[in-house]
């Protein structure tokens, strides 16, 4: 990036701080979503994984949470008793569990709460032509690629005392 001249807006330094504030704003977000629901913030964005990723092992909702094992418990345990996940056999290994959302909860109780948001989202991404929201797309895939790497390179030495970037 070149240094912008005197006058012109540094549009990498602002794009930086809009990036810092939707990360900020989207967590404050979904704190309010998840105590109208009744439900910890945690909870909310693992439930929002389960409809992404659809059923997994309580080891993959470990490794995509960065908890623990018997925090893995817990968590399944409170969305298990808030009627959002059943504990399944594996169909593989039947020695296994495998943990299955069951969307009506989800439907039925969060969603509401999301559908004014993902509306004008749809509004504002008509906006724009194909070829920025193909730009967007690709922005939105390799930031989260660097979020998910950047967070499991701090798990990874969260005993080392290394600062970040070692």
């Amino acid at each position: 990036m070149s240094t912008p001249d005197a006058g012109r807006p540094d549009v990498g330094a602002d794009l930086e701080r809009e990036v810092r504030l939707l990360s900020a704003h989207s967590a404050l977000f979904s704190q309010a979503v998840a105590e109208r629901v009744g439900i910890t913030a945690t909870e909310l964005e693992t439930l929002e994984l389960f409809n992404l990723y659809g059923s997994m092992s309580p080891g993959r909702l470990a490794e995509l949470t960065g908890l623990t094992t018997g925090g893995v418990t817990r968590l399944i345990d409170r969305l298990e008793r808030g009627g959002f996940v059943a504990r399944e056999p594996d169909p593989e290994d039947r020695r296994r569990v495998v943990l299955r959302p069951l969307g009506p909860a989800t439907e039925e109780r969060i969603y509401p709460f999301f559908a004014a948001f993902a509306e004008r989202m749809h509004d504002l991404w008509s906006t724009y032509p194909e070829e920025y929201l193909e730009i967007f797309l690709d922005y939105a895939r390799r930031t989260r690629q660097i979020m998910e790497d950047e967070a499991a390179r701090l798990r990874l030495h969260k005993d080392t005392g290394c600062p970040p970037g070692d």
